[in-house]
């Protein structure tokens, strides 16, 4: 059972590594424009962050797969290691502009995700799950049984969808951003007026009857 739990911590972080990595392909501006937008690092650092995190986690998710599934434990050991470093940079990072009271979208993917603190706990999960897989996957090599196996492609997928739509998930749109339509105020029917005789009986009319 640890083989599998290695084996799932492991995967988690290289499919999670991949989907970063091609969500920023898909839209390369989305994570320039979000450190813009945070306001707490100088244009050099945005342009340098904005360009070589995407091509990290690229890296270390392709290498991660390849040590994966050809069982190289040492590489995937060290591919889970710096991926805990990573990701722990990003929820220091995300923690750090929401202590300011900085805003703006999270720049993990093409969605408009503002930043909360539902990216900082996904990052420091991905963190806790990368440095469990790098110990558990040092303890030996992942060996899996034919059902282990077939609940690992199973379950580590679903896993990584839940985490990585996890933000937008618990997102709460402000008061501000949800437009309520306005109604024309109802106009009340006008009741009809009832007039009494002398002696206080109703008449059918409606308006005073003519002279």
């Amino acid at each position: 059972m640890t083989g599998f739990y290695g084996g799932l911590t492991a995967s988690v972080v290289i499919l999670t590594l991949l989907l970063g990595a091609g969500s920023h392909a898909a839209a390369p501006a989305a994570l320039g424009d979000a450190l813009w937008a945070h306001g707490v690092l100088s244009p050099r650092n945005r342009r340098l962050a904005a360009v070589t995190l995407p091509i990290a986690e690229g890296v270390l998710g392709a290498a991660g797969a390849a040590a994966l599934l050809t069982m190289r434990q040492l590489v995937l050991q060290c591919v889970l290691g710096l991926g805990a470093v990573l990701f722990g940079l990003y929820a220091a990072y995300t923690r750090h502009v929401l202590a300011l009271g900085r805003g703006g979208p999270c720049g993990c993917s093409g969605q408009d995700v503002p930043l909360s603190r539902w990216v900082t706990r996904r990052a420091a999960a991905l963190a806790v799950l990368a440095t469990t897989g790098a110990l558990v996957v040092g303890a030996g090599p992942v060996r899996l049984s034919t059902a282990e196996l077939i609940t690992l492609v199973l379950a580590a997928p679903a896993c990584t969808a839940l985490l990585w739509s996890l933000p937008a998930a618990m997102h709460e749109p402000t008061a501000g951003s949800v437009h309520l339509s306005t109604r024309a105020p109802a106009h009340h029917q006008a009741e009809p007026t009832v007039h009494r005789t002398a002696e206080g009986v109703p008449t059918r009319w409606t308006s005073p009857p003519a002279p």
